[in-house]
């Protein structure tokens, strides 16, 4: 289904790229919800895509520095299928495509995207229970999971460890607060690394074994994870992968993605 403001030929094209070789698709922004830790994008695609919770897209800008067009993939946070897709957007200081996305765009604007890509998926063939650990960026891929199963109503257990500098920059906070609450099978467990005094997250320290044994492996083995999926910054990702292994998680039952 074409959406009405691509059919009346009034959206904003400010933002596309000669595309001769006709690569991209389009999608309409339909959506600007900017927010202190990200801004969030929700866009309408032609047609309805083929996603897999924890997928990515490409999107293109033309900007007006040399080269003239900017690329960079961006995680969905949105629960797959359907003819919208949402991305999380931080506005990083020296990030051409970032700033843009995060502080320029409008509603009726026009994107190029490209994808789905990435192989940091789960759907209820994979099963349970998941655990979940996720820094930064790095958490839109795994909120997509979690809402993914709470929109098939599927019940598999699942834990997510989520740091974050502090309550302000923590990832769709509000969002996973709210699941956490709604769904008894979903337990979000938060850690703050440069807010001390926060009371709401239950550590205030970046990732360590003995909070990673605390949070999965003191579980009853009924509900101690099969498989984890750690994605954030490069290093938290290597390091995050090292200390499952020391707590014997097999390599194989460990996923893993960087957002830089």
């Amino acid at each position: 289904m074409t959406s009405s403001v691509l059919e009346s030929g009034t959206a904003s094209e400010r933002w596309l790229a000669v595309d001769r070789a006709r690569m991209w698709e389009k999608a309409e922004i339909v959506g600007v919800d900017r927010r202190a830790a990200a801004t969030r994008l929700r866009l309408r695609l032609a047609e309805a895509p083929e996603v897999l919770a924890g997928q990515y897209y490409l999107i293109r800008l033309a900007v007006d520095a040399p080269p003239g067009v900017v690329e960079q993939a961006y995680s969905l946070c949105s629960s797959p299928p359907g003819p919208e897709v949402e991305i999380a957007v931080r506005d990083v200081p020296d990030g051409r495509a970032s700033r843009v996305l995060a502080r320029q765009v409008e509603v009726g604007d026009l994107l190029q995207v490209r994808g789905p890509y990435g192989f940091l998926t789960w759907t209820e063939a994979d099963g349970g229970p998941v655990g979940l650990v996720g820094a930064g960026t790095g958490v839109a891929p795994l909120a997509a999971i979690v809402r993914y199963a709470a929109a098939r109503r599927l019940e598999v257990p699942m834990t997510l460890l989520c740091s974050s500098r502090d309550r302000t920059t923590a990832l769709l906070g509000d969002e996973l607060e709210e699941l956490d609450r709604r769904l008894p099978w979903f337990r979000l467990v938060r850690t703050y690394t440069r807010s001390t005094q926060d009371r709401s997250a239950r550590y205030r320290r970046r990732i360590d074994a003995d909070m990673l044994a605390e949070v999965f492996e003191a579980s009853e083995d009924a509900l101690r994870p099969i498989t984890y999926y750690v994605a954030g910054p490069g290093d938290m990702v290597i390091t995050t992968r090292a200390m499952l292994g020391s707590l014997g998680v097999a390599d194989d039952a460990i996923y893993s993605e960087d957002h830089a």
